[in-house]
């Protein structure tokens, strides 16, 4: 039975467009593995706080003493077949909750390894999934640059061992005059392919 981690960073909870999206692509893989099991992180309800110094000290502290509760995003993450992850476009990343997500569960020695070769990755996973939705145009055009979610987390999700990293976005969706129902279904649609296709 495969498993797959739905991380929910969409932050505006039921009103999300991006979690609107990540249902179709969710739908649709269910569909076509019915017998795969979903497990949930929703971000809103984690509620976790970055590493401060004294936290870090305790996770310094309990390094190697993996069954330590505070190892268990980490594990989960570990575990998972596929890794989805949902979250609007937010100041050229995504919003700070993912981004702490994402910190709780990069623990070396667990989730991957530095060596004087370079990181190891020692997750499961060999590929993962981005859905998102953004206000501007930013797959083309002079923007592109500034779009930093989807390189962010190839290069993060590499160092844990995912190589693979697909993409699905809405975007234009605050532009003036722009047709934001149509860029939906037509993300929606893609989400729908991939979630057929993996």
């Amino acid at each position: 039975m495969k498993n797959l981690l739905f991380v929910n960073g969409c932050i505006r909870g039921a009103k999300s467009r991006t979690l609107q999206l990540a249902h179709r692509f969710l739908h649709a893989y269910r569909t076509h593995h019915p017998d795969v099991q979903v497990e949930t992180v929703d971000l809103n309800a984690l509620r976790l706080q970055p590493l401060y110094e004294d936290t870090l000290a305790a996770r310094d502290a309990a390094f190697g003493n993996w069954d330590d509760p505070m190892f268990a995003l980490a594990h989960q993450f570990q575990q998972a077949d596929l890794i989805v992850l949902a979250a609007p476009f937010w100041e050229g990343t995504f919003p700070s909750a993912m981004h702490t997500y994402l910190e709780h569960v990069c623990v070396t020695g667990l989730t991957f390894e530095c060596t004087e070769a370079g990181y190891i990755g020692r997750c499961k996973a060999e590929q993962a999934v981005f859905i998102t939705t953004r206000g501007g145009i930013y797959e083309q055009g002079p923007s592109v640059e500034d779009d930093h979610a989807a390189p962010y987390l190839r290069s993060l999700l590499g160092m844990l061992g995912i190589q693979t990293l697909h993409s699905v976005a809405a975007e234009g969706l605050d532009i003036q005059g722009f047709d934001a129902e149509c860029a939906m279904e037509n993300a929606g649609r893609r989400a729908e392919q991939l979630g057929c296709s993996l």
